[in-house]
């Protein structure tokens, strides 16, 4: 059945990239967009029926867009989600209203016989969150000038821990099957996406004696381990000579084991810059990079794009470094069909760097959770195209959304939940909502991260909890 979405003149772009990403690329159905009289979004379909969803983001004066004065207005409102029945499948029946407003009489919902309206603006309140629009308006920025979680509507309405794009979905899909029964959404399933991004491949393969000594006396005054300053002094020896299966941090089989158990085949993110202090000491040339990124291929995992510190502004280090890592892999006879990337640090600029890795040539990005702080940053747990606010256009490019990151869970400057049961009780919750939403929970985990027993035991947990 053809679903048929009359909208208004204002914003044609943004509405027409919403409603497709929404009705067609999440549910599957076939949707035809047309330019309407009316003030409002009127969704048709078949002979009977009209579904009318208010109008919010999209009412907003062109000379406010993308300014503080188009942002909603806090507190947000709460809809308690009961006229469409307890089997929706949210995170819970009080949902945060982004955009929208009661309808006449105080209800959220209304229904005239084969006439549905809808007082939240499902389509500028997703909008708002997929594109990152209020990081491209706010000017706040960390220590590393990256958008805080703190800063974001989600965190500060408490929604961040709540994929709210989807709950939204499910509203939206509950009226239409209210109207028409016969609409069929496409299934979906709950799918595992591990990456590993490679900050460093080898803690001693690539470090300089002065290193060394600097961490052993680190280990002997500071830590009191004299027993560690040894054992990391004959391992350095011993990788030196070439026995990399030395190294703390060649946990590659080991990475790719634990995956391939649990039935995944990961995306290992090279770095392709090098800025001292930051970004990676490995040369992706060097013969030992080489042997690792065919050994990983060989085992049927992917290679990934991890962009450099600076990069996240530069289109030009972020087309040359890519290119790089195509090169390399190139001459060592790998061939992908899909190219994603990361950001170093999780450092990000809405829209520059969606522009920069679509101009570069990738397919999707794996970069959007905070690094502070856990969750659903974009709202949302499906992969999904992404939308430039300031071009008024959509891109090639596709975000597939970081839930969990190892370190934003475990240290003490973020979450702080160490790596014991808190820590892997907070990352099953993330994974079970989105197992709820039959989504995908995307996970980073470092090689760095996988050194001892409790970082095993943590990663065997969320693999199979």
């Amino acid at each position: 059945m053809k679903v048929q979405v009359r909208i208004p003149p204002s914003y044609p772009a943004e509405r027409d990239y919403i409603i497709s990403t929404l009705l067609s690329d999440f549910l599957g159905l076939d949707v035809q967009i047309e330019l309407g009289q009316r003030q409002e979004t009127v969704i048709t379909a078949g002979t009977r029926g009209e579904l009318i969803v208010a109008d919010g983001l999209f009412t907003c004066p062109h000379e406010q867009w993308l300014t503080s004065a188009s942002l909603p207005q806090r507190p947000l409102r709460m809809w308690e989600v009961k006229e469409l029945g307890e089997h929706l499948p949210l995170v819970s029946i009080r949902v945060p209203v982004i955009y929208g407003k009661p309808l006449p009489g105080g209800e959220w919902m209304t229904q005239d016989g084969e006439t549905l309206r809808l007082g939240l603006d499902v389509f500028g309140s997703s909008f708002f969150m997929l594109t990152r629009y209020e990081e491209a308006v706010k000017p706040d920025r960390d220590r590393y000038d990256r958008f805080p979680a703190t800063s974001s509507l989600a965190y500060q309405e408490n929604f961040l821990d709540r994929p709210i794009v989807n709950e939204y979905l499910e509203i939206l899909w509950a009226c239409l099957k209210r109207l028409w029964p016969n609409l069929e959404r496409k299934p979906r399933e709950f799918h595992i996406r591990v990456g590993h991004d490679v900050d460093r491949s080898y803690l001693h393969a690539f470090a300089h004696p002065i290193t060394l000594l600097r961490n052993c006396a680190g280990d002997v005054l500071l830590r009191h381990q004299v027993r560690g300053a040894l054992r990391r002094a004959s391992a350095y020896i011993q990788v030196k000579r070439g026995n990399l299966k030395a190294d703390p941090y060649n946990t590659f089989d080991l990475l790719m084991g634990m995956d391939e158990r649990g039935g995944l085949r990961s995306t290992f993110h090279f770095l392709g810059g090098r800025l001292p202090d930051v970004d990676s000491d490995y040369p992706l040339d060097h013969p030992r990079i080489r042997t690792l990124l065919r050994h990983i291929h060989e085992r049927g995992h992917s290679l990934g794009y991890h962009a450099s510190y600076d990069s996240y502004r530069d289109p030009d280090r972020t087309q040359k470094e890519f290119q790089r890592l195509k090169h390399v892999c190139e001459k060592e006879g790998i061939e992908q069909d899909t190219w994603g990337g990361r950001q170093h640090y999780l450092r990000w600029q809405t829209p520059i760097t969606f522009q920069n890795l679509n101009d570069a040539g990738l397919d999707y990005d794996a970069t959007l959770s905070f690094p502070e702080h856990a969750g659903f940053r974009c709202g949302v747990c499906y992969e999904y195209p992404v939308f430039n606010v300031v071009r008024k256009e959509k891109l090639r490019l596709r975000e597939r959304p970081l839930i969990v990151m190892d370190r934003t869970i475990t240290d003490d400057d973020t979450m702080g939940l160490g790596r014991g049961e808190k820590a892997l009780e907070k990352m099953l919750l993330y994974k079970n909502l989105c197992r709820r939403f039959r989504g995908d929970f995307a996970l980073l985990w470092h090689n760095t991260r996988l050194v001892d027993s409790l970082d095993v035991t943590l990663y065997e947990g969320v693999l199979h909890g």
